[in-house]
Protein backbone atom coordinates (compact mmCIF):
# COMPACT_ATOMS: atom_id res chain seq x y z
CA UNK A 1 0.00 0.00 0.00
CA UNK A 2 1.44 3.29 -1.02
CA UNK A 3 -0.03 6.45 1.08
CA UNK A 4 1.65 9.77 0.75
CA UNK A 5 1.67 12.35 3.61
CA UNK A 6 3.03 15.80 3.22
CA UNK A 7 2.78 18.81 5.56
CA UNK A 8 5.02 20.94 7.64
CA UNK A 9 6.95 18.01 9.20
CA UNK A 10 6.59 15.17 6.50
CA UNK A 11 6.71 13.44 3.56
CA UNK A 12 6.93 9.93 3.73
CA UNK A 13 5.22 7.00 1.27
CA UNK A 14 4.43 4.23 3.63
CA UNK A 15 4.87 1.06 2.11
CA UNK A 16 3.27 -0.40 5.23
CA UNK A 17 -0.34 0.32 6.38
CA UNK A 18 -0.46 2.58 9.02
CA UNK A 19 -4.18 2.29 9.61
CA UNK A 20 -4.04 -1.27 10.12
CA UNK A 21 -2.18 -1.17 12.71
CA UNK A 22 -4.18 1.66 14.25
CA UNK A 23 -7.57 -0.41 13.81
CA UNK A 24 -5.52 -3.48 15.25
CA UNK A 25 -4.99 -1.15 18.39
CA UNK A 26 -8.23 0.46 18.60
CA UNK A 27 -9.83 -1.59 21.00
CA UNK A 28 -6.80 -1.10 23.34
CA UNK A 29 -6.99 2.24 22.59
CA UNK A 30 -10.59 2.38 24.10
CA UNK A 31 -10.25 0.36 27.01
CA UNK A 32 -8.78 1.75 30.33
CA UNK A 33 -9.64 5.11 29.71
CA UNK A 34 -10.61 5.74 33.26
CA UNK A 35 -6.84 4.64 34.06
CA UNK A 36 -4.95 6.81 32.07
CA UNK A 37 -4.11 8.52 28.46
CA UNK A 38 -3.70 5.93 26.16
CA UNK A 39 -0.28 6.43 24.53
CA UNK A 40 1.05 4.52 21.08
CA UNK A 41 4.43 3.55 21.59
CA UNK A 42 6.46 1.90 18.90
CA UNK A 43 9.22 2.38 15.97
CA UNK A 44 9.00 3.02 12.45
CA UNK A 45 11.56 2.31 10.17
CA UNK A 46 12.37 4.57 7.31
CA UNK A 47 14.40 4.38 4.07
CA UNK A 48 14.72 6.59 1.22
CA UNK A 49 11.99 8.97 2.92
CA UNK A 50 9.60 5.49 2.99
CA UNK A 51 7.88 4.19 6.06
CA UNK A 52 9.05 0.09 5.34
CA UNK A 53 8.09 -1.06 8.69
CA UNK A 54 6.05 0.04 12.14
CA UNK A 55 5.57 -1.92 14.92
CA UNK A 56 3.13 -0.24 17.73
CA UNK A 57 1.55 -1.26 20.95
CA UNK A 58 -0.84 0.97 23.46
CA UNK A 59 0.31 1.66 26.88
CA UNK A 60 -1.51 4.28 29.71
CA UNK A 61 -0.18 7.59 31.09
CA UNK A 62 -1.42 9.92 33.57
CA UNK A 63 -0.55 12.80 31.24
CA UNK A 64 -0.35 13.73 27.54
CA UNK A 65 3.65 12.50 26.70
CA UNK A 66 5.64 12.90 23.36
CA UNK A 67 9.02 11.56 22.26
CA UNK A 68 10.36 10.97 19.48
CA UNK A 69 13.58 9.97 18.82
CA UNK A 70 15.83 8.78 15.44
CA UNK A 71 18.43 5.96 15.47
CA UNK A 72 19.69 4.88 12.42
CA UNK A 73 16.99 3.89 10.07
CA UNK A 74 14.65 3.60 13.56
CA UNK A 75 12.47 6.04 14.53
CA UNK A 76 11.15 5.65 18.43
CA UNK A 77 8.13 7.40 19.71
CA UNK A 78 5.16 8.08 22.13
CA UNK A 79 2.12 10.03 21.24
CA UNK A 80 -1.09 9.97 23.08
CA UNK A 81 -3.70 8.32 21.28
CA UNK A 82 -6.90 9.87 22.08
CA UNK A 83 -10.40 7.69 20.94
CA UNK A 84 -12.18 10.95 20.78
CA UNK A 85 -9.41 12.28 17.89
CA UNK A 86 -10.48 9.18 16.05
CA UNK A 87 -8.53 6.81 13.73
CA UNK A 88 -7.38 9.89 11.04
CA UNK A 89 -6.48 12.04 13.78
CA UNK A 90 -3.98 9.65 15.41
CA UNK A 91 -2.63 9.19 12.29
CA UNK A 92 -2.01 12.72 11.70
CA UNK A 93 -0.17 12.71 15.37
CA UNK A 94 2.13 9.69 14.06
CA UNK A 95 3.16 11.40 10.68
CA UNK A 96 3.78 14.46 12.50
CA UNK A 97 6.23 12.93 15.00
CA UNK A 98 7.82 10.96 12.77
CA UNK A 99 8.50 14.21 10.54
CA UNK A 100 9.94 15.93 13.19
CA UNK A 101 12.19 13.30 13.76
CA UNK A 102 13.91 13.11 10.63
Amino acid sequence: MSIESSGTYAFFEWKVDPFEELYRLWKAINQGLELGIPHLVGKARVKDGKVVGLEMDVILHEREEYLSFRDGDEIYFVIPARPEEGIEGIYVKLNKILGEAR
